[in-house]
């Protein structure tokens, strides 16, 4: 007998499904990646030749044995919607049972792709950030920033958190919102001061220049970097790339289209810049950092089995509250 389809929307899942569930989840599968458990394609991203600046469609999939999922994600991002008041990127994922190909679940992949992105951001800092840090320092108040705000605050003792956006308004109304839920004071600064009293920085933006500058991180700072999954887009000055020990998801995407992609092409870091991924630090095949002064960044450009397994994350708790329609389409 033919598997129901789950469809989920935006507001079932914003409303119904737990981000934090997903942290140890995606943890999980990128040390189980390293080990060569999973499949992962890859990424289609292409130019659209239409007249909207900066139109991108990108089409990303990955299958996960410890999921036992495939996955397909198609993802599109206009720049010029945020004039037209709409989001500037809209994603969709689909799921699949990999042995009937069976259709599982459609829904929403924009809020599941921040779910997946934050959680990234948390287990990185788990595993690269000193144990005492006590400050953290979101750049971005847009969707992914408050995922952000959410999933890596529950990752380490964090006393103070400073939030910033080039939308002033915006990163106050947030602050605001999430105040409560965080039982952490927020305060919203400018970039400069966010940067430069932080232990842990989260970039999430779009940025296309450097927002966070080398002079502002201080020593044993560590940086998750999730806003640069194009070659066109980077959050971090050059300068500071330098001085860290870089952890990629996966390098090879990571030296085409991350956050150090600028700088390797300049020649100003050289393609081996990178210390290893993360899924390595998670299995302890190398070390997360060598001592309290030394300056860590994880390139997060994001990889396939994290939607893999964040769609899993969302399916099981969707069967498991009854959320969402049910269609069998046979």
């Amino acid at each position: 007998m033919a598997e129901a389809t789950i469809i989920l929307t935006r507001h079932e899942i914003s409303t119904q499904i737990d981000i934090l569930q997903a942290i140890d989840a995606i943890e999980h599968a990128m040390g189980q990646f390293e080990l060569g458990h999973d499949y992962l394609p890859p990424k289609a991203i292409f130019q659209l030749p239409v007249e909207a600046p900066g139109a991108i469609a990108a089409c990303i999939t990955g299958h996960t044995r410890e999921a036992d999922l495939l996955s397909m994600k198609i993802g599109q991002e206009r720049g010029d919607n945020l004039q037209r008041g709409l989001p500037t990127t809209n994603s969709w994922i689909t799921a699949f049972n990999p042995d009937t190909g069976e259709l599982l679940m459609i829904c929403d992949g924009t809020l599941p792709t921040m779910y997946r992105t934050a959680s990234a951001a948390a287990v990185a800092t788990r595993h690269l950030s000193r144990q005492e840090a006590s400050t953290l320092a979101v750049i971005g108040a847009g969707q992914l920033g408050r995922q952000c705000l959410r999933a890596v605050s529950s990752v380490r003792p964090f006393q103070r958190i400073c939030l910033y956006d080039m939308n002033h308004q915006a990163a106050e109304a947030v602050a605001g919102q999430m105040m409560d839920q965080l039982s952490v004071p927020i305060e919203v600064t400018d970039v400069g001061t966010a940067c430069s009293q932080a232990d842990v920085i989260v970039t999430a933006t779009n940025s296309r220049a450097p927002i966070v500058r080398s002079q502002w991180v201080k020593p044993g700072t560590h940086l998750s970097c999730m806003g640069s999954d194009l070659h066109a887009k980077i959050e971090c000055d050059p300068d500071l790339l330098g001085r860290c020990r870089l952890v990629a998801d996966f390098v090879e995407h990571a030296v085409q289209r991350g956050e150090v992609s600028q700088a390797i092409e300049q020649g100003l870091l050289p393609r081996t810049c990178f210390a290893g991924t993360l899924g390595q630090v998670i299995n302890g095949t190398i070390a997360g950092r060598s001592g309290g002064d030394q300056i860590t960044l994880y390139d997060g450009v994001g990889i396939g089995i994290q939607d893999t397994t964040i769609a899993r994350t969302i399916y099981d708790q969707a069967v498991a509250r009854k959320i969402g329609t049910r269609i069998v389409f046979s």
